[in-house]
């Protein structure tokens, strides 16, 4: 049971962090932030499903447990306003290898904080799954999203 109570304060730490970021957010930037948000959200609420559904890794402890078997946190919340983030300072006019290395700079830092969590907490077990998938499935949304906003502002 004291596990229980570190993951719900986890939980309740990164959705204050969420909320607060919010505030990071430049006030011309809040259309392109929104469109980002939207857009990342579509991704990972349907592919955050499929693992979950194909039994490659679960989440033991989550917000809504007998209406869905992924993180809402993480799905619906983190990952779109991070990308927010991401979408803010995407240097569109850089090079492509720029483009991916600043892609991979967000990826590696969520894929550490989830090897983390998937190490010393309950809120996420990879069964059939490795960092190297996680870092891989971040990376290319990321991607998606930066030639999103830029074809939509541009």
């Amino acid at each position: 049971m004291k596990l229980m109570k570190i993951e719900l304060m986890i939980l309740y730490i990164i959705y204050s962090c969420i909320f607060i970021s919010l505030a990071f957010i430049p006030k011309g930037k809040w259309r392109e932030a929104s469109i980002a948000f939207l857009f990342q959200q579509c991704i990972t609420w349907f592919l955050g499903l499929i693992p979950v559904q194909l039994h490659l890794l679960e989440y033991p402890v989550r917000e809504f447990p007998t209406v869905n078997g992924t993180s809402f946190l993480f799905e619906f919340l983190a990952y779109p306003v991070i990308s927010i983030f991401f979408c803010i300072y995407y240097p569109q006019t850089s090079s492509k290898r720029k483009k991916f290395l600043y892609a991979s700079g967000f990826s590696t830092a969520i894929t550490i904080s989830e090897v983390i969590f998937e190490k010393y907490t309950d809120l996420i077990t990879y069964i059939h799954w490795g960092w190297y998938v996680s870092w891989l499935s971040y990376t290319q949304p990321y991607l998606y999203c930066g030639y999103f906003i830029n074809g939509i502002l541009n």
